[in-house]
């Protein structure tokens, strides 16, 4: 083998050897932690998220609607996919943890009703938005995305 070879064939090691650590996997927690305070069944706070955020899914990838959004790595959530999660800002006024799911609303609702064993109403209003009894909602953004939140406002009445 020409040295030229040999070098670029132990630079293909050294990056298959160091690759699981440049993109760890999530840990194994993530889809019921997640699930869980997109349910609305968890109590959580917006350092706790972005801190966890920024722990498993890196840096954001932008700051827009008074939230953090990350790269959601493909996270299954209820047999749904995450594109991005976001949380909210500290200044937003909000207690929110969400997710954006590549896939038609009618699919993401029923995977998650299978999956997590609780059901979403139809809204009334200009588009179609879903909310269980627990406060979860699911938003058609598009023909092919869904948004899934919880989300709690600062009242003044809590710390």
């Amino acid at each position: 083998m020409s040295p030229l070879k040999q070098n670029i064939a132990k630079v293909v090691v050294m990056a298959l050897l160091y690759a699981p650590q440049l993109h760890a996997a999530l840990p194994s927690h993530f889809g019921d932690k997640v699930e869980a305070a997109l349910a609305c069944r968890s109590e959580w706070s917006t350092e706790w998220w972005r801190s966890y955020f920024r722990q498993h899914l890196e840096a954001p990838i932008r700051v827009w609607g008074e939230a953090e959004w990350f790269n959601g790595k493909n996270a299954e959530l209820a047999g749904n996919r995450a594109q991005e999660v976001f949380v909210n800002t500290p200044e937003s006024g909000a207690l929110m943890v969400g997710v954006l799911i590549n896939s038609p609303v009618a699919t993401v609702r029923k995977n998650i009703e299978t999956k997590m064993g609780f059901s979403f109403v139809e809204l009334p209003g200009p588009y179609p938005r879903y909310l269980s009894k627990l406060g979860s909602v699911l938003v058609r953004v598009s023909e092919e995305q869904t948004k899934w939140y919880c989300a709690r406002w600062n009242l003044g009445n809590r710390p």
